[in-house]
């Protein structure tokens, strides 16, 4: 790239944010809602209850359930969202979309009050600058003042008195290459040189990676509630007006912490934080730590667990994993738990847990492909699965495709079943030869679902490649479709 390319974008992204400076922050976005019988999709991101009901954030909108789960309404369609939160009556939610270049990209923030349907969108220029991407919200009171905080992808953390409509970038007066590990003094400012900004906030390197921040959680247990932010260098812990800044050093097994969140005990809080390894060669590992000394020190609960989210009831810990979704009780080593649909001995058809959420008893899970619900303390499952509904009776389709039964566990095959009864599936290989038949008696006639585990009739999996199915249907209709495999 020429010189005066560089300069031609440097200068458009200059205009970019200075024409956001003179532009309304709020605008109110009309939205239209729509009804199924199931959410919006199966890629499942953030979750939040506002004391009546649950809303799913999807890569396809906001799906919302009052009744669990036995209906929905959707709201803001085609968008995804890389966080959401509710609090004091209000919906955040930070929309994303996939970029043409590998660099994600924000859409800024939407809001509402749960109980109405206008949502309002801001687009506040110092959460990101060129990327507008907040990965991780966060809110609480602090004196006489409500405060919601933002962590941001290309714009560090930044902080919000009046609900998101305008933002202060925070920064700190201290030099990370430089000096590690003391004692710091936060400075509140809006970002004084907009193209020196751009520059640190896009480039990829070790100055810059304590401005990149991807989770924050604030703990209220104390007078001044502590606010816990985590970036690409360490966890910082804000006291008032001052901070400090963990590292491995410290008790991380990490430098990148990914995900953090608050347990309430009797004995205190406990500071709960997913590490990512940056530098395996100098010992860093993925897992899990905690503090439970306000983010002086931190301990490790375990190793090589690469995980999202977290939630807490009483003692127990659970967690959203890529690897699946685990239980902690009292600080015990996670155990995995397998989550099985308990009326139809489905499972979730992958293991990479996104989020969990906790409400009255009840516990929501989401995964990359599905949502899953228990009421009974991780005894029982109710499986959700987004089925689309044709009005071609006689499609059918597979998914995941390409499937990996190492990465997926199992395969679904979906078609409408107008007449209750046994239905059979085969699965034949390019040259129409046979690898595996199975019979199930199908209960459900839209969306009905019959799955596979990847093996044949001998027990192993076939070799890389496109293969077909057919489903016989109870009324003889056969129907056909094709799928990848790929261990």
């Amino acid at each position: 790239m020429s010189i005066d390319s560089l300069k031609l974008i440097c200068v458009t992204l200059v205009i970019v944010v200075v024409l956001s400076l003179s532009t309304a922050f709020a605008m109110p976005v009309s939205i239209n809602y729509s009804d199924s019988l199931f959410q919006k999709s199966n890629s499942i991101g953030d979750m939040t209850w506002d004391g009546k009901c649950l809303w799913v954030a999807t890569d396809d909108g906001i799906s919302i359930t009052c009744d669990g789960g036995l209906t929905w309404r959707h709201t803001l369609e085609g968008k995804s969202f890389s966080a959401m939160i509710y609090s004091y009556g209000r919906i955040f939610a930070a929309a994303s979309f996939d970029a043409p270049t590998s660099v994600p990209v924000g859409d800024g923030l939407y809001r509402t009050f749960s109980d109405t349907i206008l949502w309002e969108h801001f687009e506040p220029f110092q959460l990101n600058l060129g990327g507008m991407l907040s990965y991780d919200l966060a809110v609480g009171i602090f004196g006489f003042d409500t405060i919601q905080y933002s962590a941001n992808f290309y714009g560090g953390l930044t902080k919000s008195n009046d609900w998101g409509e305008t933002y202060t970038n925070i920064i700190w007066d201290y030099d990370s290459d430089t000096i590690e590990g003391f004692d710091g003094i936060v400075l509140d400012t809006l970002i004084p040189d907009i193209q020196d900004s751009i520059r640190k906030f896009w480039e990829f390197n070790s100055g810059s990676n304590d401005r990149r921040f991807f989770a924050v959680a604030i703990d209220t247990s104390v007078d001044t509630p502590v606010v816990y932010a985590g970036s690409a260098m360490g966890i910082f812990a804000i006291h008032d007006d001052k901070f400090t800044v963990a590292y491995p050093e410290d008790g991380l097994l990490g430098y990148w912490c990914v995900a953090l969140k608050v347990q309430y005990t009797d004995t205190g809080s406990v500071i709960w934080a997913a590490s990512r390894a940056v530098n395996a060669s100098t010992g860093e590992t993925d897992g899990i730590c905690y503090s439970i000394d306000y983010g002086v020190s931190w301990d490790t609960l375990a190793q090589d667990l690469w995980c999202w989210n977290m939630e807490f009831v009483g003692d127990t810990a659970y967690f959203a994993c890529e690897q699946g979704f685990y239980r902690s009780i009292a600080l015990s080593e996670p155990e995995k738990i397998t989550i099985i649909d308990s009326e139809t001995g489905q499972y979730l058809p992958i293991d990479q847990m996104i989020s969990v959420k906790a409400y009255s008893g009840t516990l929501w899970i989401g995964s990359d492909f599905g949502l899953a619900r228990t009421t009974d303390g991780c005894q029982t499952y109710k499986i959700f699965l987004t089925r689309e509904i044709s009005e071609r009776k006689n499609e059918t389709y597979a998914f995941p495709s390409p499937f990996s039964p190492y990465q997926h566990g199992t395969i679904f095959f979906t078609f409408n079943n107008p007449k209750l009864g046994e239905v059979k599936l085969e699965i034949l290989d390019f040259a129409l030869d046979n690898l595996y038949t199975k019979t199930e008696l199908i209960d459900v006639q839209i969306g009905a679902i019959i799955q596979w585990d990847g093996k044949d009739k001998n027990g192993d999996y076939p070799a890389n490649g496109i293969y077909h199915y057919r489903i016989t249907r109870p009324d003889g209709k056969k129907l056909w479709g094709k799928f990848a495999f790929i261990k």
